[in-house]
């Protein structure tokens, strides 16, 4: 086959609206691995997030490495091994949390587990979504001035995010920013990324990444659907995805993610 390794998204790629993965999906997926393919998740979900759903999603036995909180982490999807993590350094963290706090708009932290101020409606709906346990800290500023952390992300979620990248995205040396939603703001290090995970997962066997092929249909993915060999945008993408790829799949209702894999297993693509 062409391309040795398939990246694709979780959310509205891999997964359909109800929430579920199609036999063909996960069919399609253990045969283009029988072939000598790899696969992998690349979410901007933590890892814990996305085990439980493919185990969920009767995938206990695709054991597929798993690119985590928009490439901060890569993991063993059974072992839980990390294989890279990329934290944050904490004086921007901290940075970041102070001037979030003076905003006054509403945000996350993450390291393998997720930190709030309070619980509202938004991390509770969150959190259901997701599958995670969310700890409230209190003051995050001062929660992450006062712990030894590894932060892998953060997330703004307000309405006023796409303005807010405005603030942020060139306020640090060390992390980046980018829009995961229209309500969403992610930031990760300046080393993570999808496609800088994308691209050390594919320089950890050996593969370059023009033999790639990521899938995916949110802004957060921009990177690594840039830069695979081949990028891919669901039918159902933010239409700003879509000017980056290289071509249009199906919607993730319609097994758009299988028919990519199908068609790379034929040699098709």
């Amino acid at each position: 086959m062409k391309y040795k390794i398939i990246a694709s998204d979780f959310d509205g790629t891999l997964l359909r609206s109800d929430r579920t993965v199609s036999r063909r999906t996960v069919e399609a997926i253990a045969r283009y691995r029988k072939e000598g393919g790899l696969f992998t998740v690349s979410t901007g979900r933590m890892f814990d997030s996305i085990r439980r759903s493919l185990d969920e999603l009767g995938m206990q036995d695709v054991n597929v490495p798993i690119i985590a909180m928009d490439g901060g982490i890569i993991r063993e999807s059974v072992s839980g091994k990390v294989l890279a993590s990329y934290p944050m350094p904490k004086a921007e963290v901290v940075d970041f949390c102070e001037r979030c706090e003076k905003i006054g708009c509403y945000f996350h932290i993450y390291t393998d587990k997720l930190y709030v101020a309070k619980a509202n409606d938004i991390n509770r709906d969150y959190c259901a979504v997701t599958k995670i346990h969310m700890n409230e800290v209190g003051k995050l500023s001062r929660f992450v001035r006062e712990n030894e952390l590894q932060v892998l992300k953060v997330l703004i979620a307000d309405d006023n995010a796409e303005q807010l990248l405005d603030v942020f995205k060139d306020r640090y040396e060390g992390i980046q920013f980018f829009m995961s939603w229209s309500t969403y703001l992610d930031g990760a290090s300046v080393f993570a990324g999808k496609g800088n995970g994308v691209r050390k997962f594919a320089e950890m066997h050996g593969i370059d990444i023009k033999d790639v092929i990521a899938i995916g249909d949110s802004m957060n993915d921009i990177s690594m659907v840039s830069e695979a060999g081949l990028g891919v945008a669901m039918k159902n993408a933010d239409d700003r995805l879509k000017k980056y790829a290289d071509m249009i799949a199906p919607t993730n209702d319609e097994d758009g993610v299988a028919e990519i894999i199908e068609r790379a297993i034929r040699d098709e693509l």
